[in-house]
């Protein structure tokens, strides 16, 4: 599972039966409505997939998932996740950011955006939920949901062993081992996993790997029953990152913009050409990347079964600190940078009471969210002696920058308090209505700290070089939201095989503010979605076809981008989407089974007047009618699998692959800041020799496709560089697993 977490929801995934020709497509079990129930029968778009489906396509991070799930993409930048799904998410990249699709483990809400591409071991299920999710899971879920979950212990002593090496020196480890300690009154599992490759690219000024992994973490897990009706769960996770994977790479220039006489006479920012480097894995720049990252998770999890009642408490703690260095100057000739400390703390509470009779089933809740995020971004040029003192990065002797430059940094406090309750009764039978509510109160107070502004006269002594201390405090802000998401559905049960469902919602994202800048507080972004829907299965169980279909309006949507030397979000006055996705999973034969996907998405920024910092700096650009970011029209994904027995074992051939068109990465929808279309190929090969050994040999990205994820227009300090993150190149591998 994503590491860094613990499992999505507190119930174990039920168990999944074998999939074949006389037992049909298996049932999953979803908890996407806060209690067990069938996928096929569960009237939202979500898609479910288990840990052995996970295993089958090689997903070891959220980032590998994106390809299995429709209209879902998965970016990065300086080591930021920016999770979309329908063309909505965050685009994000700066401590204290958060995303509009809401990561949830052990129903435990996962602000920090910088923990959520952490690697993913002794998965259980991820379920991904499309449009929002105000109702029952509150804080930015405006998009949707992902949520994890991770295996937990059971009644017999079980566990297994995997080991896997590949192409760029890459080292897989992974284990896990759980069983009773005292009948069924206490269970435990224990859980652990190591993650090293050597770098996708160099850097071809320093000679040094650029884009390598090193990770590691360990999670335990106890179950404890002190009767029938009450259970409690425990579990911790530790997580650790320490390597160079926050590059950025040079995509090309977009110009040169020149800056105002207040940064100096004259001016000392070079009008700069591009360097780039043949192979786009690597990078031409003065300074390496880094990435750090730790992680310390604890969720408590405590449920009373009272029969037509059940009781939960949901308590999660969550500590992390993490560095991010990123040269900025890639394919440029200065020494430029962007920096970023985050230690970040929260903790929550949810109380739930759930109620289920024949006609009837409702959940009703409160729920409390505490965050205290600290940020000290700083972009260069700045002193060297802030990062020794920062970061504990020493001097190395050279001068100081051409001038001393220091964003704003400080801290953000975020109290989050709701009551929510939501309700599915069957008015006749198979038709049933749904009407939930949730009730938001949040706050968020800034204690920023100013350093140079582009305002700021630039003083070639400046007073803030070397050892002198920072500028004071110059903003306290603090500014309250609410607000109210209802959802309205009607869902009706055509027969036992295939259900129609349509569904009003609202969404809500709280506005906040940049930590980068001294700047008055973005407005809360408000979706309102509509959907309709099929699932439906034959009557052999051999097919199961999923569709739907949705409309989108946004107000004050969300986007960041960068302007000049920082990093602003501006509020689009109006955005719509629409679209349809459909799913089909068939066993074709006794050998052969077939997966297929795809979605269609129409998006525009309705009327959106704001920054663009490919222009000269402070003009407004009008975006309106532009395409969203990481929002394609179209994306496909087909697998097939096709197994045979060897009489001793069995073997499994499996290829997939994915298509996507072009989509772009800012408003301004420029082709340089664009994925085009592409379409990536898998395959594998499996051998089977019981129920216990199994050995795979795995080639991801087989022709060598290089993708971009991520990109922005940096500084024109630097000459407008169109930089971003990119994906890994072919890697291959040898896989063996062990269970027991």
């Amino acid at each position: 599972m994503l590491f860094a977490m613990a499992g999505a929801q507190a119930q174990e995934a039920a168990p999944v039966a074998a999939e074949d020709a006389t037992t049909g497509l298996a049932d999953i079990i979803v908890t996407a409505e806060k209690r067990s129930n069938s996928a096929q029968r569960t009237p939202i778009a979500v898609t479910a997939l288990t840990g052995d489906a996970l295993a089958q396509a090689q997903v070891r991070t959220l980032t590998d998932m994106q390809q299995l799930v429709p209209a879902f993409k998965m970016g990065e930048n300086d080591g930021y996740a920016q999770l979309h799904i329908r063309g909505i998410g965050s685009s994000g990249f700066l401590p204290t950011a958060e995303g509009a699709v809401a990561v949830n483990s052990n129903e435990v809400y996962v602000s920090r955006p910088i923990a959520q591409l952490a690697g993913m071991f002794d998965v259980s299920a991820v379920e991904v939920l499309k449009g929002p999710q105000g109702t029952l899971y509150g804080r930015n879920a405006t998009a949707g949901s992902v949520n994890i979950s991770t295996a937990r212990p059971t009644n017999e002593w079980s566990g297994f062993v995997r080991a896997m090496v590949g192409n760029y020196r890459a080292v897989n480890l992974e284990g896990a081992v759980g069983g009773p300690v005292a009948g069924d009154a206490i269970l435990v599992r224990v859980a652990g996993f190591i993650d090293k490759h050597s770098g996708y690219g160099k850097n071809l000024v320093t000679g040094t790997d650029i884009s390598d992994k090193d990770a590691w973490g360990v999670r335990g897990t106890v179950v404890v029953k002190p009767t029938e009706d009450i259970t409690g769960t425990l579990i911790y996770e530790h997580y650790k990152q320490d390597d160079r994977g926050a590059a950025l790479h040079y995509f090309g220039a977009t110009g040169t913009t020149g800056l105002p006489g207040a940064l100096g006479t004259p001016p000392v920012f070079a009008q700069l050409g591009g360097y780039a480097a043949s192979d786009l894995q690597d990078v031409v720049s003065p300074r390496d990347p880094k990435f750090r990252l730790r992680v310390d998770a604890i969720t408590g999890i405590l449920e009373w079964d009272l029969g037509a009642v059940s009781l939960k408490s949901i308590t999660g703690y969550r500590d992390q600190n993490s560095l991010t260095f990123t040269p900025l100057g890639a394919g440029s000739n200065v020494d430029a940078f962007f920096i970023a400390g985050e230690p970040a703390h929260q903790f929550s509470q949810e109380l739930q009471l759930n109620y289920s009779s024949d006609r009837l089933k409702a959940t009703a809740g409160l729920y409390y969210f505490r965050e205290k995020d600290a940020s000290i971004p700083g972009a260069s040029p700045f002193a060297r002696s802030l990062l020794n003192r920062f970061f504990g990065i020493p001097e190395d002797g050279t001068p100081d920058y051409i001038v001393d430059f220091v964003e704003v940094g400080g801290t953000i406090k975020t109290r989050a308090k709701a009551a929510f309750a939501q309700a599915t009764y069957e008015v006749v039978d198979n038709l049933s209505i749904t009407a939930g509510v949730r009730a938001s109160k949040e706050s968020k107070e800034a204690f920023l700290i100013n350093g140079f502004s582009l305002t700021t006269p630039y003083v070639s002594n400046s007073p803030y070089s070397n050892d002198t201390p920072l500028p004071p405090v110059t903003a306290e802000p603090k500014v309250s939201f609410k607000s109210t998401t209802p959802k309205f559905g009607i869902q009706y049960q055509m027969n036992s095989r295939t259900m129609l469902y349509a569904s009003y919602s609202k969404g809500f994202k709280s506005g906040g503010y940049d930590v980068s800048t001294v700047a008055p507080a973005f407005e809360p972004e408000k979706l309102t979605a509509y959907e309709a829907g099929i699932k439906t299965t034959t009557a052999d169980n051999m097919l199961r076809f999923n569709a739907a279909a949705f409309w989108y309006d946004y107000t004050n949507l969300q986007v960041l981008q960068v302007v000049g030397p920082v990093v602003v979000t501006t509020n689009a006055a109006t955005a719509r989407v629409y679209g349809v996705e459909a799913q089909i999973d068939a066993i074709l034969s006794d050998q052969f089974k077939l997966e297929a996907s795809g979605s269609y998405l129409n998006t525009k920024y309705k009327s959106y007047i704001g920054p663009d910092g490919a222009r000269p700096l402070l003009a407004s650009v009008d975006f309106s009618g532009n395409h969203l970011n990481n929002a394609p029209e179209f994306q496909m994904y087909l697998a097939g699998t096709y197994s045979w027995d060897l009489g001793a074992g069995s073997m499994a051939a499996r290829v997939d692959g994915e298509y996507s068109s072009r989509y772009y990465f800012t408003p301004a929808n420029l082709n340089l800041l664009s994925q085009k279309p592409y379409a990536k190929i898998n395959a594998s090969l499996t051998y089977k020799s019981d129920a216990r050994w199994q050995v795979t040999a795995f080639v991801k990205n087989i022709t060598d496709i290089t993708t971009k994820t991520s990109g922005v227009v940096n500084t024109p300090i630097l000459g407008s560089p169109a930089q971003g993150a990119i994906s890994p190149p072919r890697t291959f591998g040898l896989e063996a697993k062990y269970s027991f």
